[in-house]
């Protein structure tokens, strides 16, 4: 009996042991050992990063938040086939080091994102808002790493911007009033005189396709397969060493 008793302990122990041997792992990996093994490095220069440090451990690279890194569609995007829920693959075709020499993040890794909120184009033409939530990278090894980032710059969105929503105006204008000059043409045809006819079929047309683009609904997001967009990471950014 004693003997069952005793053995029945070590086994518990060392079932104790194996349950926190990754917590303590994961200990190391959060806290390395000693200040001394830590040296800082830097990222290339970006336009849209505030920082550009990296803290190089013998366990893992510690890539500082506010740090801005770019990344890139991994296929052609098209909001309009999209729905909320559905998940967005991005590519680092460069991967990601440091100035210093250091692989943070290796070429051809990718970063997968969901997306949270959807808004399809709307009247008066206001451009679909695409919003995404960034979840982890998966390196070309299979290892997998949480990531806490969003959309670099003044929207946190996806959204094409004023000048695409300009060229869409200008098209209708042009159509439009293409139509409207041919009608004026034929008006002036059959009151015998077509410049007049043309000049004011043109200027109603263009009038009227002006106003039909502004009305009409906005444009869905899109984006080319290779297109690259700035993240801003939100919390530190650690990667195991390669």
């Amino acid at each position: 009996m004693l003997f069952k008793k005793f053995f029945a302990a070590i086994l518990a122990t060392l079932f104790t042991f194996t349950l926190s041997a990754p917590a303590v792992f994961a200990q190391e990996f959060e806290n390395p050992p000693s200040d001394n093994e830590v040296t800082v490095e830097h990222l290339m220069p970006n336009k849209y990063s505030k920082v550009n440090l990296v803290k190089v451990t013998e366990f893992s690279n510690i890539v500082q938040k506010e740090n801005v890194i770019e990344i890139s569609f991994a296929q052609n995007f098209n909001s309009k086939y999209y729905k909320e829920g559905d998940f967005v693959q991005f590519e680092f075709l460069e991967g990601l080091a440091t100035q210093e020499g250091t692989c943070v993040i290796p070429k051809g890794s990718s970063l997968i994102a969901k997306i949270v909120k959807i808004k399809k184009p709307r009247w008066f033409s206001r451009n679909a808002i695409v919003c995404i939530n960034f979840s982890h990278i998966i390196f070309p090894d299979g290892k997998n790493v949480p990531i806490v980032a969003k959309i670099s710059g003044k929207k946190d969105y996806l959204q094409l911007g004023g000048k695409d929503t300009a060229k869409k105006i200008a098209a209708y204008t042009l159509s439009i009033g293409g139509v409207g000059t041919g009608l004026g043409a034929a008006i002036g045809v059959a009151g015998g005189n077509v410049i007049t006819g043309v000049i004011i079929g043109g200027s109603i047309g263009g009038g009227v396709g002006l106003l039909t683009g502004i009305v009409s609904p906005g444009l869905h997001y899109k984006a080319k397969k290779g297109q690259k967009l700035p993240i801003v990471l939100e919390e530190n950014l650690k990667t195991p060493k390669l």
